[in-house]
């Protein structure tokens, strides 16, 4: 057995921040399209007693449940011949990325529909009617009062939901995607299986990294936002 060469981490640490960019990819456009999805879901979910608040509830619940490693085997695997069997399209050539970024979108979204719902409900309902009254639109009362005063309560969670997506996206490998863990795995390969313990400690590093700067953006906006903390409408008598 090869000991273990702390140099290794830094020779090793060049080709792995190269994959870094797909990895980003993959972080950035499911959060972008899970985070509009959400919003959706979110609307739905609170439209109580309705068709459309029972779909979302079944999303919601189903995708929660459901391991990331087999969504994301299901929408690989089974996702191309449902729709070649249905609309006669073959999608099996399509970007591996595609297909990782459509599975976890479906998680994600699933994730930040309740922290928005969450968010939503816990600013007083007074605060909509008082915006109302005072002259405003519903649109820019929601703009200007309850989404501000929202994103407050929402941003660690969302935070909180952003490091686990990052954590959940190491499993696109598993299909052959090359991102930051695709290419430990092929690093350890080229090496006939040594240095496999350098090699994730470098890859542990980036993640550390990384997810050190989304905590510490939240919580800078976090700071940022906070004046809009309890900040409300008042109505004159």
């Amino acid at each position: 057995m090869i000991p273990f060469n702390p140099e290794r981490i830094w020779a090793v640490l060049p080709d792995i921040l190269s994959k870094f960019p797909k990895t980003l990819e993959i972080v950035l456009v499911t959060a972008i399209l899970g985070a509009l999805l959400g919003l959706g879901l979110a609307n739905w979910h609170l439209k109580a007693g309705t068709i459309r608040q029972k779909i979302a509830s079944h999303y919601i619940s189903a995708m929660r449940c459901t391991p990331p490693i087999v969504l994301i085997f299901l929408v690989f695997y089974a996702l191309p011949k449902l729709i070649e069997a249905v609309f006669l399209i073959d999608i099996n050539g399509w970007p591996k990325g595609l297909f990782v970024i459509g599975a976890l979108t479906l998680l994600f979204s699933a994730n930040i529909a309740v922290t928005f719902e969450a968010a939503y409900l816990a600013i007083p309902k007074g605060q909509t009617e008082a915006g109302l009254v005072s002259g405003l639109s519903e649109t820019r009362t929601f703009v200007r009062i309850i989404l501000p005063q929202a994103l407050v309560v929402a941003l660690p969670n969302i935070a909180n939901n952003l490091l686990t997506l990052l954590k959940e996206g190491t499993l696109a490998y598993m299909i052959g995607y090359v991102d930051i863990m695709g290419e430990a795995q092929n690093i350890i390969s080229r090496n006939l299986g040594n240095y496999g313990l350098e090699t994730y400690v470098a890859v542990t590093l980036v993640y550390w990294a990384v997810a050190i700067v989304i905590e510490g953006g939240s919580l800078q906006l976090e700071k940022g936002l906070s004046r809009y903390k309890g900040q409300g409408v008042e109505v004159k008598s």
